[in-house]
């Protein structure tokens, strides 16, 4: 892959061809699956917790489930857009999904629905963490 600078200063990187283009291609798919199943669980959960109440229901953590189903939804988008500037959304997209599996698991580790959208989260920021020192294409 050739890294150059166009003449606004702005990385420019050349397409892969071949197995290369595949296998990122794969990557890619992966990462945007997962960044669509937690947009969709943390969404799906803020309901759950307001339902909940009590610590479940506080300001901070439905900030930060919205905040999680939110980043989700624009990484994958700008992965789908094949957008260079993928790698910044995916990066903070890590960050938040990291601190929302940890709320999730400090805050309902015995309730099923909490742990399955801690455990999506986690998958989704090891993805996306992944993804952010990485062109699309």
């Amino acid at each position: 892959m050739e890294h150059t600078v166009n003449s606004h200063g702005r990385e420019k990187i050349s397409r892969p061809s071949g197995k290369s283009r595949e296998a990122m291609a794969d990557s890619v798919e992966d990462c945007v699956k997962l960044c669509l199943d937690c947009f969709q669980s943390c969404s799906s959960l803020i309901s759950h917790c307001l339902e909940i109440g009590g610590k479940h229901a506080s300001v901070e953590h439905i900030g930060l489930l919205s905040a999680c189903a939110s980043i989700c939804e624009t990484s994958a988008k700008f992965m789908l857009m094949g957008s260079a500037f993928h790698r910044d959304t995916c990066g903070i997209c890590a960050e938040i999904c990291s601190k929302c599996a940890d709320d999730c698991e400090d805050l309902g580790s015995e309730d099923a629905l909490m742990a399955q959208c801690a455990d999506i989260c986690r998958r989704c920021a090891e993805s996306c963490e992944k993804m952010s020192i990485k062109p699309v294409f």
